[in-house]
């Protein structure tokens, strides 16, 4: 459910989107994944791509070496990779050991932190675009009540019944066999073989949530793995515990074999018919906040993924708790003191309202109603379809009765 939170109001007012919505059709779990994340990735990005803030590497150079050949040997051993060899261990006398322990993400670290910051984007975009298929203008309606809030009473009910008379008529055409060639016929066996699944169906906009929520689990999950194999498969799952273990029991990192700072570095340098082979010695003061980011991002996507889960499993259980419709139906048209608990008729009535009316997606929509505004303005709003939804069953029931005297039916079945 959307709602403000700590962070938001903290970071919300950084990002100008994010301060400046005035409603939401997500939640703060949503928000940790798409917005939060793409912000704190971005400023690591500009933080390690910047050379003002941190010099990538420095090699320590011979005497020999003039100022040009200083500044190409760091140029060159930034742009090919470095390796680590313990100091407690001797340089291996060839090549093709040191290639083992090669230090190879370091250049690449701005380019990765923004390719994850598209992918936090992705299921969000997903949401964005699918919704907008789905018959109803989601953001304009919410727009339209929130503003209502502080207009005048007369406006107010003007709004309400123009946003009421909306979902009644986009909840009215949800009707999966309403037209086309032997509708009537597909509708009957429709029940055996169909998918169920559709705009028509009333569960579009709660299947996509759904799956949209999935895709944010998804996401955290292959983010982790994708961090494992851009390190180079050194176990980047249990990262964080061993940071956790260092401090708690050694109350110091140490040094990491994953962020190395003092790494050696192979090239040839070609003097005239000469050609020289050196092995020079470097620090990376890059890899200290790269460490740090990591650590960061570990224990950051490890929550997004434990939320999103969660997050996942709910919307999931109140989608198939079959009773959730109709106590949100009921819980709104109590306000108005229009459901009567002890009428059997009345409690089926509302239940028929709930399910075969508003169906799931009209429970969604009312829901991100209230998240946005109060819970008077939906049950005024519930109390308007109500009336409809009344007014729509005994004129159904005046006429199959007519035809059921006039000898047109054979048994009085009410479809609405």
């Amino acid at each position: 459910m959307p709602y403000v939170t700590f962070l938001d109001s903290i970071l919300g007012p950084i990002g100008l989107y994010e301060g400046l919505r005035s409603v939401r059709d997500d939640n703060f779990i949503d928000r940790m994944s798409y917005y939060y994340s793409n912000m704190f990735l971005l400023f690591f990005t500009v933080l390690v791509a910047t050379e003002d803030f941190v010099e990538p590497i420095h090699c320590w150079c011979p005497e020999e070496f003039t100022d040009t050949e200083r500044i190409y040997t760091q140029q060159l051993c930034w742009v090919s990779n470095t390796y680590r060899v313990p100091f407690s261990e001797p340089i291996p006398p060839q090549f093709e050991p040191r290639d083992n322990d090669e230090v190879t993400y370091y250049q690449w670290v701005p380019l990765i932190l923004l390719l994850m910051a598209a992918f936090f984007t992705f299921p969000r975009q997903v949401w964005k675009y699918c919704s907008q298929h789905s018959g109803v203008g989601i953001k304009k309606m919410l727009t339209l009540v929130a503003e209502s809030v502080k207009d005048e009473p007369n406006v107010q009910e003007k709004k309400i019944q123009m946003v009421a008379d909306y979902i009644d008529a986009w909840c009215t055409n949800m009707k999966p066999y309403r037209s086309g060639m032997y509708s009537s016929v597909r509708e009957k066996y429709g029940h055996y073989c169909s998918v169920g699944f559709g705009r028509h169906y009333g569960n579009y906009l709660v299947t996509l949530c759904v799956f949209v929520k999935l895709l944010f689990f998804l996401n955290a999950i292959g983010q982790l793995y994708f961090l494992n194999e851009f390190l180079g498969g050194r176990d980047f799952w249990i990262y964080g515990y061993e940071v956790i273990y260092k401090v708690i029991l050694e109350h110091n990192w140490g040094q990491s074999t994953r962020f190395p700072k003092v790494t050696l570095c192979d090239f040839d340098l070609r003097q005239l018919e000469n050609v020289q082979r050196w092995t020079l010695q470097c620090v990376l003061p890059v890899n200290l906040y790269n460490e740090k980011i990591f650590i960061f991002l570990w224990f950051w996507i490890s929550l997004v993924a434990f939320l999103s889960f969660g997050n996942f499993i709910y919307s999931l259980f109140i989608i198939l708790y079959p009773r959730q419709k109709t106590s949100f139906a009921k819980k709104y048209l109590k306000m108005e003191n229009v459901y009567d608990r002890g009428n059997f008729l009345s409690r089926k009535m509302v239940r028929k309202f709930a399910d075969n009316h508003l169906r799931q997606d009209g429970i969604f929509l009312l829901k991100l109603l209230s998240f946005n505004t109060s819970t008077v303005f939906v049950s005024k709003i519930t109390n308007i379809l109500w009336e409809k939804y009344r007014e729509r069953v005994h004129e159904v029931g005046r006429t199959v009765e007519n035809e059921f005297y006039e000898g047109k039916r054979k048994t009085v079945r009410y479809d609405c």
